[in-house]
């Protein structure tokens, strides 16, 4: 059993340096070009949806993320907290 205040047990994204976070952020901004919600059925029959961000060069498929009440700051925090992980 592990320790629940054991640092290999913090997610990296709670301990990255303010100053850092606020780059990754800077750079997200002038990198996405779009994005934009997709809403499909998946192979249940069921509503499904995820967010595609458009880059230059790239596309970038962000599934179990909230859509309502979406923003450019909450795709950007998701990115960097899911690469970061």
């Amino acid at each position: 059993m592990s320790c629940p205040n054991c640092k290999c047990n913090k997610s990296k994204a709670s301990n990255i340096d303010p100053e850092e976070y606020q780059e990754l952020k800077e750079y997200f901004q002038d990198e996405i070009i779009d994005f934009k919600i997709i809403d499909y059925i998946n192979d249940n029959n069921e509503h499904s949806s995820y967010v595609e961000v458009e880059f230059e060069d790239y596309i970038v498929e962000l599934e179990n993320i909230n859509t309502s009440n979406l923003t450019l700051d909450t795709v950007i925090d998701t990115i960097i907290k899911n690469n970061l992980k």
